[in-house]
């Protein structure tokens, strides 16, 4: 793939660095955009190109003259803006630092709230969600989601288990109104509806930006290098890179890709082949869709992290880029040319081989020898998946049905082995067989499409022929059933009651779960159902009872394991509600620990905090007195300037031991959060969203025993 030869519309230098992903445009007085990034740890620069001079705390840069910096006291994280005030048509700055949250009105002065984030500020976006008629400041956590009205009044708040890395607003539901989609580093991506989630994606790796393309399509990037789109919750397609995508962007026709190393791709929407790319010359920042000339049409602004913008016009299918130049036309065919002629390589070393093929099959005829590359017309490929409990993993038989033997396997699996998505096993000449053993150990209960191609052949030929299958790894295969009579089932469990016929509960076990015998009722009259499992990961023991009377009971100890079968049966029974009864001692074990840890880092905070405070009372009177020493007292004044450097070196440690408080109370409140949200996870619908409510408040009271009792029944209020 040759670059582009396409010029941008326009380009320009900022003379300042640029913090990647730290970059929005907004229109702070209404009308003319402004280019605004991070360009250091609490500096911010606005670029306005169209005048309007930005006052109040920004000053005008020394670097550029069309460039304001706007300092700040601590380190900006995420920025992003929006119309937040109802009564102005102007763009509101949301800053966000690592605890804390400014909404700032530029063209005013002003600052619209200023709020705490004790569990940090990863992403922040505006938008409308759900039946909110206003537009909300969203910030995603470490470990939580929570809205913002532009009073600074929380609208919502919802846990998540893992770290927030991307969101957007989109109608996932073709319901009329936004849900929220939230990418985040556990490789899923969760959709929030009414403060409860009713859809989950998982994805082969963290998720770093996320975008709409129309009505029922989103866009996705992975730290992998993977991207991808969407439609109504079905991968389309995706391609993978080694570099990882910085942002994207649906541009005209296409998806517009930025790669961190600063090529831009501009790729078909329905395939993802690249029609036009172009290599800036540094590391990409940010990529932002924006009429930024103010012609009435966006443009693809894209910023490099020295500080060069540069804007593209939008894709169209039919005419490309309307940029006048006529060497476009010829780098289409050339592209074309280049693609028919990698076709042709490809059939010619096909024929060749067909060729080969019949020389020999003619010469061994005559001597009555089998060809080199010979198969028997009955040849089939066998694909089976088998426990292995001594290996704690499941073993993939490849067989073939017939004397020949399996030379090599390729199994491509997205999220089951460590070193990437491919695996290949190729034994010794001399331990050729007819079946071959492939390791699968999915670290995840999700469902996997296992893609193998094998190479067949006699053990003597020097040509093989490839066959290829595709097996389903069910959601839960990592458990196998025993028959072993039942002595303890422990005191980890959960129970609630459906109305449902077992032959529709034995479906769903069959479907669920990799079986050696499909489960069967033995006759109308049964009403009953016990399954016992042994998890191969951790060699643990998972009881599913199903009761005449509709009582379910799941005995495990992983809190996270029961929820995910509860989420598994809600979808596949529809229903839209269900309370349920847990009791698991390590889980609030834990998350007495977890509440523990957090009060005391809490008082250790407020207390570093007032320390920090009184030496900076005492530094700001010594100065002084220091300076006025100078004039009849030089022992005295290097006595004050002592002390001076004393108490900035207590500030100094004092800020490094600030610095860890703050994270350990981070790492702690993402694992309470991660508990909570295990706990939402075993009730679905209005039960769910109530476990949220009650959770919020019960962590902003510290009461630990509302939690524990939240855990066990959830929010005993709703009926």
């Amino acid at each position: 793939m040759q670059l582009s030869t396409v010029q941008p519309v326009f380009k320009l230098e900022l003379n300042h660095k640029i913090t990647p992903d730290v970059v929005t445009i907004a229109k702070y007085d209404g009308t003319h955009p402004c280019l605004t990034a991070s360009a250091g740890y609490d500096k911010i620069i606005i670029h306005h190109p169209h005048g309007g001079m930005v006052s109040g705390r920004a000053q005008r840069s020394q670097a550029h003259g069309e460039v304001s910096e706007l300092n700040l006291s601590q380190a900006v994280i995420a920025l992003a803006a929006g119309p937040l005030r109802p009564d102005t048509g102007r763009d509101m700055l949301l800053i966000g630092s690592p605890t804390q949250i400014l909404a700032y009105d530029v063209h005013d002065n002003t600052d619209l709230f200023f709020k705490e984030a004790p569990d940090g500020v990863n992403v922040i976006i505006t938008g409308f969600f759900g039946k909110h008629a206003e537009t909300l400041a969203i910030i995603g956590g470490n470990s939580s989601v929570q809205a913002i009205d532009w009073e600074g009044n929380e609208v919502f708040w919802n846990v998540v288990s893992g770290k927030v890395c991307a969101m957007i607003t989109f109608d996932f539901d073709k319901d009329g109104e936004n849900e929220l989609l939230i990418g985040c580093d556990d490789s899923f991506i969760r959709v929030l509806k009414n403060n409860q989630f009713i859809a989950e994606i998982a994805e082969t790796g963290p998720i770093l930006c996320l975008c709409p393309v129309n009505e029922v399509r989103f866009a996705y990037g992975l730290a992998n290098g993977t991207i991808g789109i969407y439609e109504e919750g079905i991968r389309l397609w995706r391609v993978k890179s080694k570099q990882n995508a910085l942002a994207l962007q649906w541009s005209g026709d296409t998806l517009a890709c930025c790669w961190s190393n600063g090529r831009v791709d501009w790729r078909e929407g329905t395939t993802g082949r690249v029609l036009r790319r172009v290599q800036m010359r540094a590391n990409a920042a940010a990529m932002l869709l924006a009429d930024y000339r103010s012609v009435g049409a966006p443009d693809l602004v894209c910023v490099s992290d020295k500080g060069e913008v540069l804007g593209y016009p939008p894709y169209q299918e039919n005419t490309g880029f309307n940029t006048g130049t006529k060497s476009m036309p010829s780098d289409e065919d050339r592209l074309a040319i280049t693609e028919l002629f990698n076709k042709k390589q490809a059939l010619m070393v096909e024929l060749q081989h067909y060729e080969a093929n019949a020389t020999s099959g003619s010469a061994s005829v005559e001597n009555l020898e089998r060809p080199a590359s010979a198969m028997p017309t009955n040849t089939r490929l066998q694909v089976a998946i088998l426990h292995s409990p001594e290996e704690a993993c499941l073993q993939l038989a490849v067989s073939t049905n017939n004397e020949t033997v399996v030379r090599a396997a390729l199994v491509l699996a997205e999220g089951i082995f460590e070193s990437g998505e491919t695996f290949i096993r190729h034994p010794q000449p001399s331990q050729l067989r007819s079946l071959l053993h492939v390791p699968l150990r999915p670290p995840r209960d999700v469902p996997v499409d296992v893609h193998i191609k094998a190479l067949i052949g006699y053990p003597d030929s020097e040509q093989f022929h490839i066959f290829e299958l595709t097996k389903q790894l069910p959601r839960f295969a990592m458990y196998q059933s025993f028959t072993k009579e039942v002595r303890n089932k422990g005191n980890s469990y959960v129970t609630f009651r459906i109305t449902e016929r077992v032959q529709r509960i034995c479906i769903w076990v069959n479907q669920n779960f990799l079986l050696e015998e499909e489960l069967n009722i033995e006759s109308e009259e049964t009403k009953e159902l016990h399954i016992n499992l042994l998890c191969l990961r951790d060699q643990s023991y998972l009881y599913m009872d199903f009761a005449a009377d509709g009582q379910v009971k799941f005995s495990t100890h992983d809190i996270r394991l029961a929820g995910d079968l509860i989420q598994s049966l809600a979808v596949y029974l529809n229903l839209t509600d269900l309370q349920s009864v847990a009791q698991f001692p390590e889980a609030e074990k834990r998350l007495r620990e977890e509440m523990e840890h957090v009060s005391q880092i809490g008082e250790m905070r407020s207390r570093l905090a007032a320390e920090t405070a009184e030496r900076a009372q005492l530094i700001t009177a010594l100065l002084p007195a220091a300076q006025d020493a100078a004039a009849y007292d030089l022992r005295e004044m290097l006595n004050r300037y002592k002390e001076v450097v004393m108490l900035n070196e207590e500030l100094l440690t004092g800020c490094y031991i600030r610095r860890s408080t703050q994270e350990q109370a981070v790492t702690s409140l993402k694992s309470l959060h991660t508990i909570l949200q295990q706990a939402v996870r075993l009730r679905v619908g209005k039960y769910s969203k109530a476990v949220v409510a009650a959770s919020r408040k019960a962590v902003q009271a510290n009461n630990i025993e509302a939690l524990i009792k939240i855990i066990q029944v959830g929010d005993s209020l709703i009926t």
